[in-house]
């Protein structure tokens, strides 16, 4: 099979390689890939400014089918259509484990980063990690299953908006429309603010029924959102672009008392005014990855058409094309961006 792996440390390095099809061993579930959605991170593994243990096959936002269990499989069965939770495995007896926490394991291995991913035909998964889908999501749906449940996991589990509340966005790419759509169905009212150069993203925003958009290009942000919120403040506001200047804009729209959830990755040192932070007593949320209760949540927000993931599929590319893709990535003129076997 192809695979795409990060072959060593430092920017660049990643290959296409012919590697022989994985097999499962006891306790394993090998899925065909259906789907592999390019993540943000997938870039910052690129520019080595998101460490993984390479050699290593990258992808973590994926779908497929499973084609062979290994023995002592006892839930899965092959024909399945299925997606998988990134965390591989964890010490299991650290607090933040036993807490429920996995993700701040500092020993937790993860899909596409420690084990191989999905940037392949196939991959091997231990049976626990291992969701199926529910009737109706699409393979390319499913493939966006890992960002909905970072989302539901900063916006739900974190953040926890209260109905009838304002909620702001900062960055309509695919994570800031997906957690958009998180506040939305958790009953908030949603401003999202962009860049001019966001038109296509704008676009695809008002597709999924939003209709408070505001450009900070051409109109100021605080003004912008106080217009189509009628005078009330953010209740949250979400920084989804990973630009300095994006979260400077959003301690500045930030209440006094307010809450500010940090979900997107800049991959290197950003400056801000943080006196903003003290003056204003904000609460500001760092949100990493997802918890296990997350995915559950993510698939039924997808059965029940809550949140819709495939609109966001601008793309869908053969793994051959992947350097085209990940360059198209970079561009916010795309939405998701899916590289198939």
């Amino acid at each position: 099979m192809q695979a795409l792996m990060k072959v060593a440390p430092g920017r660049g390095n990643l290959v296409l390689r012919e590697l022989p099809d994985p097999s499962p061993q006891a306790g394993e579930v090998l899925v065909q890939v259906a789907a592999t959605g390019i993540c943000g991170s997938d870039l910052h593994i690129q520019d080595d400014e998101y460490k993984v243990d390479p050699p290593v096959v990258i992808g973590h936002e994926t779908a497929g089918v499973v084609v062979a269990v290994g023995p002592g499989v006892q839930d899965v069965r092959p024909g399945q259509r299925v997606t998988a939770r990134t965390t591989i495995s964890t010490c299991g007896r650290c607090p933040l484990c036993r807490a429920g926490r996995t993700n701040l394991c500092p020993q937790r291995r993860w899909l596409g980063g420690h084990v191989n991913g999905g940037f392949a035909g196939y991959f091997v998964v231990p049976e626990g990690v291992i969701l199926p889908l529910p009737e109706g999501v699409s393979f390319e749906a499913a493939a966006l299953t890992e960002p909905l449940a970072c989302c539901v996991h900063g916006v739900l589990e974190l953040a926890l908006p209260a109905s009838g509340t304002v909620a702001v966005v900062s960055g309509p790419g695919p994570i800031g429309l997906l957690c958009a759509q998180v506040a939305r169905a958790a009953g908030a009212e949603v401003v999202i603010l962009g860049t001019s150069a966001d038109a296509g993203r704008f676009a695809l925003a008002q597709r999924l029924g939003f209709r408070h958009l505001v450009d900070v290009q051409r109109e100021d942000a605080v003004v912008g959102v106080e217009r189509r919120t009628r005078g009330r403040a953010p209740d949250l506001v979400i920084e989804a672009a990973g630009a300095g200047a994006s979260l400077d804009g959003c301690l500045r729209l930030a209440p006094r008392g307010g809450t500010l959830l940090q979900i997107g990755l800049y991959g290197k040192p950003v400056t801000v005014d943080l006196d903003t932070l003290v003056l204003k007593e904000i609460r500001l949320l760092g949100s990493f990855s997802s918890t296990p209760t997350a995915w559950p949540i993510a698939l039924d927000l997808m059965a029940r058409g809550a949140v819709q993931t495939e609109p966001l599929v601008t793309s869908r590319r053969p793994l051959a094309e992947w350097a085209g893709a990940f360059e198209a990535a970079r561009s916010k003129a795309e939405g998701k961006i899916l590289l198939t076997p």
